[in-house]
C-alpha cells in the first residue's frame, strides 16, 4: 500500500496566458458580456475564476492560448469603458495542470494534497479552478514539470 491518493490522470496543458480583468464596477454583466465576447471571436477561455473584492469591484481570471493574446486584449479594451474595467492585466508563459478522478467532489483532502504537494516544492500558483472531478492550476511554464513531478509523488496515477 502506498499510501497515495488515487487518481485518474494528470494533464498539462503549455503556451497559456493568464488574462485579468480586474476592479469592474458590479452590475455591468462582466462575465458574459466579456467572456462571449471572446468565445464569439473564437478565442478558447479555460480556468476561468472569479470574485468580488472588499470594495464590491468584479474581477476575473481566465486563460488563453498564447496566439490569442493581442487579439484578446484588442477585444477586451474595446470594452474596458463601457463595463467599466478598471485594469486589464496578463501573465504570459504559465501552464495548466491538471488532475481528475471520479468522485472528487466527494473525496476530501485531494485539492489540498495537490497545493501542500506544489507549495512544499515552491511551485508558484497563479489560478485555481475546480469541478466535480478536476482540481486545475495556473503556473509559470517553468514551474510546470516540477509540479507534475510533485503531483505524482502525492497521488497514484495510472
Amino acid at each position: 500500500m502506498t499510501g497515495k491518493i488515487a487518481v485518474g490522470g494528470i494533464t498539462k496543458v503549455e503556451d497559456l496566458v493568464l488574462v485579468k480583468m480586474l476592479g469592474a464596477r458590479s452590475g455591468q454583466g462582466l462575465a458574459g458580456r466579456a467572456l462571449s465576447g471572446l468565445g464569439l471571436k473564437g478565442i478558447n477561455i479555460s480556468c476561468v475564476t472569479s470574485f468580488t473584492d472588499r470594495e464590491g469591484l468584479n474581477n476575473i481570471s481566465f486563460a488563453i492560448n498564447a496566439d490569442d493574446l493581442d487579439q484578446t486584449l484588442g477585444i477586451l479594451q474595446s470594452m474596458q469603458d463601457e463595463l467599466e474595467i478598471g485594469k486589464i492585466d496578463y501573465t504570459p508563459r504559465c501552464a495548466a495542470i491538471s488532475i481528475y478522478g471520479p468522485h472528487f467532489s466527494q473525496r476530501p483532502a485531494i485539492a489540498g494534497t495537490v497545493f501542500d504537494a506544489t507549495g512544499a516544492a515552491g511551485v508558484e500558483i497563479l489560478l485555481i479552478a475546480t469541478s466535480f472531478s478536476t482540481v486545475t492550476f495556473l503556473t509559470n511554464a517553468d514551474q510546470a514539470d516540477l509540479a507534475i513531478e510533485r503531483l505524482h509523488e502525492n497521488f497514484l496515477v495510472p
